[in-house]
């Protein structure tokens, strides 16, 4: 009977350090994940932030030509990083983006460095065809003002051509 109680008092206490280090590994695991993870996340916005107010000034000065080109470096940037991630699910809302972009590249073709790369990138992206706002219901409607807009740039390109 000592045998037993003995045993089972072992089992108990390697159960209760078991679960002690699960939630040390949880806390110490999600802290980490905070503190890294999401802080690359919080300086890349940063970075944008700065680009954004980059091209609000150059826009404001009247330089259009060179908020342009910052755009479509960013775009570039932007599109390679969210083509050419491995291991990634594909969503709707990234699918509908990158169509998005394939079109736009159709008209404006990437004049970066990374030009081949969004070539690659997008040779099996289909192009945006309906640009109606309401085409797309399982997409979220922040990304259907481009889709508009993109759809008065195609028409745009195509009655410049006819003439």
């Amino acid at each position: 009977m000592k045998i037993l109680k003995g045993k089972l008092r072992l089992y108990v206490l390697c159960f209760i350090v078991f679960i002690i280090g699960c939630f040390a590994g949880l806390v110490t695991s999600s802290y980490l994940y905070y503190r890294y993870v999401f802080s690359k996340t919080i300086d890349r916005r940063a970075i944008e932030l700065g680009w954004q107010i980059d091209v609000v000034c150059q826009l404001r000065l009247g330089e259009i030509d060179a908020s342009i080109t910052q755009l479509e470096y960013m775009i570039d940037e932007n599109t390679v990083a969210v083509a050419l991630t491995p291991n990634i699910p594909k969503t709707d809302i990234r699918d509908h983006v990158l169509r998005g972009i394939k079109t736009y590249r159709e008209i404006y073709p990437s004049q970066t460095q990374f030009a081949s790369m969004i070539n690659d990138a997008l040779i099996d992206i289909r192009r945006i065809e309906t640009f109606k706002s309401d085409a797309r219901p399982d997409v979220p409607k922040t990304c259907w003002g481009f889709t508009e807009s993109l759809g008065r740039l195609v028409k745009h390109t195509e009655s410049q051509k006819d003439r």
